[in-house]
């Protein structure tokens, strides 16, 4: 059931363990196949349901009884609109910062999908009327918040993994979000045993979406040929030759352009098709998913809109002589004022000089080290730039 030739060269393997049927069994698995003192888990509370905090702590004696150190992280959303997208994006943030602050850096987060995952995402995006890339199926790994995140289950179904575990004795939580017929996904899950009845099986499903994944490695080729010729990044910047990006094909274009966003913004999703084909053949600066776009010297720059940056150390690691009593901001227009002779010095145009990072002492700027270079003052991103997939 786990497919482990694609985990064999991660150690540690971090486990993302919400205490679920699916996360439980990629843990015990995970044990078997490699060893608890190959695994480390870490267990997400977001900080919505008071259950959460039991789960957690029977998450962690799971772990204690199998012999993998385990972590629990408590976050803190509310509840209100897109929650289940809210609570994701946080949760992937929250894996990624853990994983790097281990001791042992972790190379790669196992995550618990399975194929009733496959099936159910198929059917929301069919609803949404997704293209090839909406169908394909998971891709067994991926990249997001600056770390690799894997899917080893996706083989198995959830009810084998069900009969493993009640055969083995071992328990697991259940979320009562998962019967909240306020989510699409649950929807999509209870409607299930209807599509049965047609043929339209998790199975089917899932193998119709494996054949947009086939489609969609052809198409993400040719982005990834046209990338390697036309764009680069720069101090933070996405560089994309405007031309030969006018003259591809649309889809190429498209997807090379919904690239760059991601990698800018940390959002994965796609933008519409309209808001894509604005950017293209605007004439004017625009802004979408955090990001500032604009024409410069024959190139389209996408860089992090200003005033989208909630904590630019994120994005950056500051070398230099700090102090307790220094912040960390974006640059600004009120830094850029007190940068004198930005013009002859700066590493990049003066839009994207707004959202790089300065460093401030009672109001007064110390360094801004893009805009201004300083021996004494170093930057370097925390999440490197990945345009090709």
């Amino acid at each position: 059931m786990l497919n482990t030739a694609l985990l064999h060269s991660d150690a540690p393997l971090g486990i993302a363990l919400s205490g679920g049927s699916d996360s439980t069994a990629l843990l015990v698995l995970a044990v078997d196949a490699f060893g608890a003192e190959n695994l480390q888990a870490i267990t997400i509370d977001h900080g919505l349901r008071a259950a959460a905090q039991a789960e957690a702590r029977q998450a962690a004696k799971l772990c204690a009884s199998l012999g993998v150190p385990h972590t629990i992280r408590t976050l803190a959303l509310k509840d209100g609109p897109d929650l289940q997208a809210r609570a994701r994006n946080a949760r992937y943030m929250a894996l990624g910062d853990w994983a790097r602050a281990q001791l042992n850096s972790i190379p790669a987060i196992a995550l618990g999908h399975t194929k009733d995952d496959v099936s159910e995402t198929f059917l929301m995006r069919l609803a949404r009327g997704s293209g090839v890339d909406g169908l394909a199926t998971m891709p067994e790994y991926f990249e997001r918040a600056g770390m690799v995140f894997k899917r080893p289950l996706l083989a198995a179904s959830r009810a084998e993994l069900h009969a493993m575990l009640t055969k083995r004795g071992i328990t697991w939580s259940e979320d009562p979000s998962n019967q909240d017929p306020r989510f699409t996904r649950v929807k999509m899950r209870q409607a299930q045993a209807t599509l049965d009845t047609l043929d339209l099986t998790s199975d089917r499903l899932s193998q119709t979406a494996d054949w947009m994944r086939a489609a969609s490695e052809v198409l993400e080729n040719a982005a990834d040929n046209w990338i390697t010729t036309h764009a680069y990044t720069e101090y933070g910047d996405v560089v994309l030759d405007l031309q030969a990006l006018r003259t591809a094909p649309k889809e190429t274009a498209f997807r090379v352009l919904t690239r760059a966003l991601s990698t800018l913004s940390g959002n994965p999703y796609r933008p519409r098709f309209s808001a894509l084909s604005e950017l293209l053949h605007s004439e004017v600066a625009r802004t979408l998913q955090g990001c500032l776009i604009y024409r410069y010297k024959g190139t389209l720059r996408l860089t992090r809109e200003v005033n989208a940056i909630e904590n630019i150390e994120h994005y950056w690691q500051i070398d230099g002589p700090l102090a307790p009593s220094h912040r960390i901001t974006p640059l600004g227009e009120n830094g850029l004022k007190q940068c004198d002779g930005w013009r002859n010095t700066a590493l990049l145009p003066r839009r994207s000089l707004l959202s790089t990072p300065a460093i401030w002492l009672d109001g007064v700027l110390m360094a801004a080290p893009i805009a201004r270079p300083d021996p004494n003052w170093k930057v370097r991103a925390t999440i490197p730039l990945h345009l090709a997939k």
